[in-house]
């Protein structure tokens, strides 16, 4: 998670908390908890995965056009402000590899106010050697 809220921190303009903070102020990303561990993936304890990775991000208020811009420059499949590009684009330390499976879309409410929300999902997968 630590690493994954580093990566994120490259795009510019962007606040990233590696857990869920107790309030953020746009724009601004939070690596929350996976869904789960699958052990043992190959032969010999050779992979583990730890699957459904939620990158959480918040951009403006839910009716602000710049909101929008800014969520679909995250969600883009490439350039400077791509979350998939600058997370497969990393060379990990904590992982082998991490990949962006997917990117959906909501209104979160943070502290009664409304936000335009990217919310990714990512697995990792690593020896499952200690």
């Amino acid at each position: 998670m630590d690493e994954a809220a580093g990566v994120l921190t490259t795009i510019t303009g962007l606040r990233v908390t590696a857990w869920p903070p107790g309030s953020v102020v746009a724009p601004a990303g939070v690596v929350s908890y996976p869904d789960r561990i699958e052990y043992d993936q190959t032969y010999g304890r050779g992979v583990d995965r730890i699957a459904g990775i939620p990158f959480v991000l918040v951009a403006g208020k839910a009716t602000e056009r710049s909101a929008r811009n800014t969520v679909a420059g995250w969600a883009a499949g490439s350039g400077s402000s791509s979350v998939k590009a600058a997370m497969e684009a990393h060379t990990w330390t904590s992982c082998d590899d991490l990949t962006v499976t997917r990117c959906s879309f909501d209104v979160v409410t943070i502290a009664g106010v409304d936000y335009l929300a990217a919310m990714f999902e990512a697995d990792a997968i690593g020896s499952g050697r200690g």
